[in-house]
């Protein structure tokens, strides 16, 4: 038995999107979820799951949904084109992503400062050379 949506797929991703523009606005309200349910006039239950699903990744506003969260528009209408916020498997990988490159920049940071040494250690030399000549006078009378 398939049943009836009881709100609509707008209410919910404008009240989903309310609580994420809430969230970031006041962090430390810790009543967004039931003032924005009262605003949407939808369950706080209800809206905790949504907000929950999009948390995690598995609300998608351009992907089907198995439980009818994106049917399909009415002929009549278009679908409008709607961002993509960043779920929980995108923070993820965007996290795996730039855990790489800072590995990479360590590796990159090691060398040149073995490098930097390198160099550092040529110039002592050249500059022991030149305040020392009698040195290098001494070297060229051997040879």
């Amino acid at each position: 038995m398939v049943f009836d949506k009881k709100y609509s797929d707008d209410v919910r991703e404008r009240a989903v999107e309310r609580v994420l523009q809430r969230r970031r606005d006041e962090p430390d309200n810790r009543s967004i979820v039931r003032e924005v349910s009262e605003e949407f006039e939808v369950g706080p239950q209800s809206l905790r799951k949504w907000v929950a699903r999009y948390d995690d990744g598995s609300y998608d506003y351009d992907a089907g949904d198995p439980d009818g969260w994106d049917a399909a528009p009415a002929p009549t209408q278009a679908p409008a084109p709607r961002p993509r916020k960043g779920g929980r498997r995108e923070l993820e990988a965007t996290i795996a992503e730039l855990e790489h490159r800072i590995a990479v920049l360590q590796e990159d940071n090691r060398s040149l400062t073995r490098v930097v040494a390198l160099l550092a250690d040529e110039l002592r030399t050249a500059t022991n050379r030149v305040q020392h000549p009698e040195a290098l006078l001494g070297e060229t009378t051997r040879s």
